[in-house]
């Protein structure tokens, strides 16, 4: 599969509309649960001055919190992040995104180009589009060998 992420984002975006969520390494972390369960997503990317600094996945929250005993309340975002992110850039494939998935066994993507924050992809996002994929492809398979088409 050869389909850019760019291509991917800009559908997500015409799906769902501008919902990428950010917070700050100042936000409280009660907010920045809020935030995930209002909007009700896995992760929100945190930033500080405008850049990418780390991202806050339900997994950080239940690990680096849950098991404590603190009171997220009294915790800050950059207190608890996970500062090892890496973003990728627009013009990988979904392929390739998949596999990094895999490899650093994440579920979120921040796609990332010349410093600027292009949007977030997660796997379930790759995922639906290399189903839509394979859907065309039989469609086109059935169309060639039968000479129809069949609605997907």
């Amino acid at each position: 599969m050869e389909t850019l992420l760019k291509y991917v984002l800009a559908e997500k975006a015409e799906r769902l509309g501008d919902n990428l969520r950010t917070v700050t390494v100042d936000t409280p972390v009660a907010e920045a649960i809020s935030t995930m369960c209002e909007a009700n997503i896995g992760c929100v990317l945190v930033t500080e001055q405008g850049r990418l600094a780390g991202i806050l996945a339900e997994r950080d929250v239940m690990c680096r919190i849950g098991n404590t005993g603190k009171n997220p309340t009294d915790l800050k975002v950059g207190e608890v992040m996970n500062t090892k992110v890496l973003g990728v850039s627009p013009s990988i494939t979904v392929e390739e995104a998949l596999v990094q998935c895999t490899d650093r066994r994440v579920r979120h993507l921040p796609v990332v180009e010349d410093n600027k924050l292009l949007g977030l992809l997660s796997i379930g996002d790759l995922v639906r589009y290399v189903v839509k994929d394979k859907e065309r492809t039989i469609a086109d398979l059935v169309d060639y060998m039968f000479g129809h088409q069949i609605e997907i």
